[in-house]
């Protein structure tokens, strides 16, 4: 294959029917072959169908804009070659389709990935149509004959025909792309701030299914959760503190369920400062909140309980009065000591509480199967 570059101008002129054909076609048989791709059943598994349509319309194209040059000598078309071509083309056309499916796969779940697939998708066209075209001009003689010299005479402008219309054509091509690239931006930028409204709405409502809408406390349905967790991974022991207020009836009775909402709020506030990173502390209904403490030494699980008690204990400042009769009773379970389900440990420190509530209140006590008996 030998290439030359001639060292004195040629102007090269083309036949304008011929080369407005090799556009048309290039219109028509493009918009099938996208037809074809966006319908399943058409472009099959394997994309042959589109493929097919896509490499024919770039070959036509180029051949028939091969045979539109006026002023080409001898036009010699190697077998060899043109099949090559064609192959390539093919090849290129299998490879383009294939990416530009895995783009619109992954456009929305990974725009990197999406971004990727479509740059790779116009470098593989771009380089299956430059190869060909190397593999379909490396024969064509482009030394003028007498008649392509006619030809020249007769159709002096025709090249700037040509230019023109090419102009307006990348002019058109350019705005249209610019539009599509608006378009698709505006629509991604949609898609993201929806998509980010509904991760921020299902975490709210995750929060709200998880946690105590008052106190912001975790509830019950957490407080499971977090100690199946803590059960699979347990070394040590753990301690379940069971919490009940004493005195706090009276708040709702007096003061009104207003105010006594108040002082749980200020109440869950004390806990979550007293507990600290020491344990977790959840609300499961009422005026009963659960403390969990990861602690092999019992003696520093009842100081912890009795600094609890301590705060408990205090002053609270509400809007419409100041409360300070208040106190607690915790009751303790261990596991796996007391058992290894939540509900027999979260009953037995329920038991344990009451326990000490009716014999001492503002007290704490760990539970023993000597003295509690379990509710049936």
């Amino acid at each position: 294959m030998i290439m030359q570059a001639h060292h004195h101008s040629q102007v090269i002129n083309y036949n304008i029917h011929k080369t407005m054909a090799s556009l048309l076609i290039a219109i028509i048989g493009c918009t099938l072959g996208f037809g074809c791709f966006l319908f399943k059943k058409f472009r099959g598994k394997r994309y042959l169908l589109p493929a097919l349509l896509f490499s024919s319309t770039i070959a036509s194209m180029h051949y028939l804009g091969v045979a539109a040059i006026i002023n080409a000598g001898h036009r010699h078309a190697s077998i060899t070659y043109v099949i090559l071509s064609l192959a390539v083309i093919f090849i290129t056309s299998l490879i383009m389709l294939r990416l530009t499916h895995m783009m619109l796969v992954m456009t929305g779940k990974n725009d990197s990935y999406a971004n990727f697939y479509r740059l790779s998708a116009t470098v593989t066209l771009c380089l299956g149509v430059a190869i060909m075209h190397f593999l379909g001009t490396s024969d064509l003689n482009m030394a003028p004959s007498f008649r392509a010299l006619t030809a020249i005479n007769q159709e002096v402008h025709i090249e700037k025909t040509i230019a023109m219309m090419l102009i307006v054509l990348i002019v058109m091509i350019f705005i249209i792309s610019i539009f599509i690239w608006f378009v698709n931006f505006k629509e991604h930028l949609s898609n993201e701030i929806l998509k980010r409204e509904l991760i921020a709405k299902n975490l709210q409502l995750k929060k709200m299914t998880q946690h105590d809408a008052l106190t912001q406390l975790p509830n019950r349905f957490y407080l499971q959760n977090h100690l199946h967790t803590l059960f699979e991974r347990q070394v040590e022991p753990l301690h379940i503190l069971f919490l009940d207020l004493d005195g706090f009836k009276r708040v709702n009775d007096v003061w009104g369920h207003a105010i006594g909402d108040e002082l749980l709020v200020s109440i869950s506030q004390t806990l979550r400062i007293v507990v600290s990173d020491e344990g977790f502390v959840a609300r499961i209904g009422g005026d009963e909140f659960i403390i969990v403490v990861c602690q092999r030494e019992k003696a520093a699980v009842i100081e912890l309980a009795k600094k609890v008690l301590a705060s408990v204990s205090g002053v609270y400042t509400l809007s419409a009065t100041t409360i300070d009769f208040l106190s607690a009773s915790i009751g303790i379970s261990i596991y796996p000591e007391h058992g290894r389900d939540i509900a027999t440990l979260l009953k037995k420190a329920d038991t344990a509480m009451y326990y000490i509530k009716n014999k001492s209140k503002n007290n704490v006590i760990i539970y023993d199967d000597t003295e509690m008996i379990l509710p049936t």
